[in-house]
């Protein structure tokens, strides 16, 4: 059997024309209820007495239903109803429009690469670009017994268009595409390319696949040197989005 308080609430609700509020009101006024009668038994009273008197402390179910009407309008409920629903399908087709741009493999890949994200040291050389920040620091210097010596450059980006920037692009340049300056004088354009032909006895190597994220890159690039350099200048040289970073290994040691 339904208590008096249950009818009560059902006959509150009934004046609430936005429906889907009257679950959280019936609730509410639950809590409501429930407070004053545990009030009551602390102060001694019956148990019965302190639902009756709890209850009619409520109010009329009428005119309580009617404030509460005026309260969640019908117009501003449903408005926000679909408010809601067109959030959900907006990032329904975000997630469809990133699916069929990068596909689920690529998504979950430069997620994790952007939270595996690690700063570039305090003494790295940066210069700001269009669409964010380039970073460059001296790696691995090594040398194999043939006498050729291997000298590692590590980059870093920070980009401020995390959909609207592909890391290839991301420098505001075509390709990760640099030249090279020590003390021995230039060495041949590195471009990352696999059809890209440089010379054979100075060229570079792209290290591992990089690591890209949506607002961090990633990527080393080794040079092959005849003897290890003291310094080093990247550069880009194209009018208009020229930069120079200078990367100096004896700094490191």
């Amino acid at each position: 059997m339904r208590s008096k308080f249950e009818i009560w609430v059902d006959a509150v609700c009934e004046q609430v024309r936005f429906r889907p509020d009257r679950k959280a009101i019936a609730r509410e006024l639950r809590v409501h209820y429930d407070d004053h009668v545990k009030d009551l038994l602390r102060l001694g009273r019956s148990q019965e007495l302190a639902e009756e008197r709890a209850l009619a402390a409520m109010g009329n179910a009428q005119e309580v239903g009617w404030a509460l009407d005026r309260v969640h309008k019908p117009w501003l409920g449903w408005l926000w109803e679909t408010s809601r629903f067109l959030a959900l399908v907006l990032a329904a087709l975000a997630l469809v429009t990133l699916f069929h741009t990068v596909g689920w493999s690529s998504l979950l890949r430069r997620t994790v690469d952007e939270l595996c994200w690690e700063e570039p040291p305090a003494s790295a050389a940066k210069v700001e670009l269009e669409h964010g920040t380039l970073y460059a620091a001296p790696g691995k210097v090594t040398q194999d017994p043939g006498g050729q010596a291997f000298a590692e450059i590590r980059l870093w980006l920070q980009t401020r268009d995390p959909l609207g920037v592909d890391p290839y692009y991301s420098y505001g340049i075509k390709n990760w595409f640099f030249t090279y300056r020590d003390e021995r004088g230039e060495v041949p354009p590195y471009e990352a390319d696999p059809l890209t032909r440089v010379a054979p006895s100075r060229y570079w190597n792209a290290l591992g696949a990089g690591r890209f994220g949506w607002t961090r890159y990633r990527q080393s690039v080794e040079l092959v040197l005849d003897e290890p350099p003291r310094w080093a200048e990247i550069s880009y040289p194209l009018s208009g989005q020229d930069w120079t970073l200078r990367v100096e290994w004896e700094a490191e040691s």
